[in-house]
């Protein structure tokens, strides 16, 4: 079993800039079982530890089993707190070259999700314009099933009228543009590719060159 403690003093495994002082001076335990298992516990720190859940959005943790690529955060949201990749402790030196490559691994999955959703979009767009015909073709088959109302202009016109207003809205329904599941994409992007160091949204480019613009972590 290996353990490493992370916070502002001096004997911090991870250099944690003085500055941090939302971080407390022993704020948690990594360890690493001979087995390969991996779990971070909080030791009493003032203001909590945090870990970036799978949709990108940090929660509070205590005691938990994580992996060497969990996002782990000492103290509330802020700039006095301070973000890392459980990998650090283990890292050989200063270089975030691993953590810009599971990054990459973040980046083309999300863009895999986004490419899907614009995929179905767009097919349930050619859906939705079938609706005006749908509903043409209803009519013509109901003047030939329904008794009568081919002699009823009136009913035929009301009924025209309704499916035509009808498809539509039950098409789309069904077939519409999900708007709310883009809107979570973007935000979810925005929140899981983060700067390993600085903790800021960076670009596709910066992940593709491995570098933050922001803060010039390579």
């Amino acid at each position: 079993m290996k353990e490493y403690i992370v916070g502002r003093a001096p004997s911090s495994v991870i250099a944690v800039p003085a500055d941090k002082n939302g971080v407390s001076g022993e704020h948690v335990r990594i360890s690493i079982s001979d087995s390969g298992k991996w779990e971070v516990e909080d030791l009493g720190s003032a203001n909590g530890t945090f870990f970036k859940d799978e949709n990108g959005v940090y929660q509070r943790v205590y005691k938990k089993v994580i992996d060497e690529n969990t996002m782990l955060r000492l103290g509330q949201e802020g700039h006095n707190s301070f973000i890392f990749m459980a990998h650090r402790v283990v890292a050989p030196d200063s270089s975030y070259n691993y953590e810009f490559k599971q990054l990459r691994k973040i980046l083309k999955k999300q863009i895999e999700e986004e490419d899907a959703l614009e995929t179905r979009n767009a097919r349930n767009m050619q859906i939705v314009k079938l609706a005006a015909p749908i509903a043409l073709v209803f009519c013509v088959v109901a003047q030939f099933t329904i008794p009568g109302l081919k002699d009823d202009a009136n009913l035929n016109l009301w009924i025209s009228r309704g499916a035509m207003a009808i498809a539509p809205v039950v098409i789309g329904m069904f077939f519409g543009i999900d708007t709310r599941k883009v809107k979570a994409l973007k935000q979810k992007r925005l929140r899981m590719l983060t700067c390993p160091k600085c903790g800021y949204p960076i670009s596709e480019t910066d992940v593709h060159q491995m570098a933050c613009s922001r803060c010039k972590a390579k």
